[in-house]
């Protein structure tokens, strides 16, 4: 995708303003490879862009292997989060392989899904679901539903696991200011596995008893996420 493509998807102003639904949205900052766009409009509050979308940005196998050493924590969450766009390439595939040996759980979260998506069902399940074993239960949300778009013979039966244990964790009912993050793993591995087949009916009393979280950004969460497969959701938001 060039620039020009970008400007009939974002207005002739892009890169310095994107127009999203009528809306302008300033650019407020740019990092290596993410164009980051803020509006005081809560229609549309934000917007990244990756710069490789645009050929801004650029990037190969042998420059990734020289560079990622001197990275920081952020330029390295700030390449896996942008780098989808590098998926033409021929060696894009091997790049996500680096970022599996080399990486850490930050770097798999925000690749969790590209992994899925670009790599073979199998190779990517067994890394994804290695790293749902060893990552802390709540840190990574992503990750299930990674796991769920690698459509894994086995994905189904690992999040049930995963669900179970995320369900016994001591700290799912606390109330956390903010979101508590143990409910929000627990509501993102539901939706998982009611896209991958499961019958929403298995999950109705879970579902029933994350509505009413302490958390009101947990009962937002799961009417948001939940309400299309659970109809009376949408009654209790009314």
């Amino acid at each position: 995708m060039d620039i020009d493509s970008l400007r009939k998807m974002f207005g002739d102003e892009y890169p310095r303003v994107a127009v999203i639904y009528g809306v302008r949205i300033p650019l407020s900052f740019e990092t290596q490879f993410t164009r980051y766009y803020n509006s005081g409009d809560p229609r549309v509050t934000s917007l990244d862009v990756s710069r490789f979308m645009d050929g801004s940005a650029s990037m190969t196998l042998e420059q990734l292997r020289r560079e990622w050493p001197t990275w920081t924590r952020e330029q390295k969450h700030d390449f896996c989060r942008a780098s989808c766009w590098l998926y033409k390439q021929a060696d894009y595939r091997d790049m996500l392989r680096f970022i599996m040996v080399h990486g850490g759980p930050e770097e798999w979260s925000a690749s969790a899904v590209i992994i899925a998506t670009y790599l073979p069902s199998g190779e990517a399940f067994d890394f994804l679901r290695g790293v749902l074993r060893d990552t802390s239960v709540e840190a990574y949300p992503s990750i299930v539903q990674a796991i769920a778009t690698t459509k894994h013979p086995e994905a189904e039966q690992t999040l049930r696991k995963y669900l179970g244990i995320v369900w016994a964790h001591p700290k799912l009912w606390i109330d956390i200011e903010g979101l508590n993050r143990i409910a929000d793993a627990a509501v993102a591995c539901i939706r998982e596995l009611i896209e991958l087949g499961a019958s929403p009916s298995d999950f109705e009393d879970q579902v029933r008893k994350l509505s009413e979280h302490i958390c009101a950004k947990n009962r937002e969460s799961c009417r948001r996420w939940q309400a299309k497969y659970y109809p009376w959701l949408k009654e209790t938001a009314a």
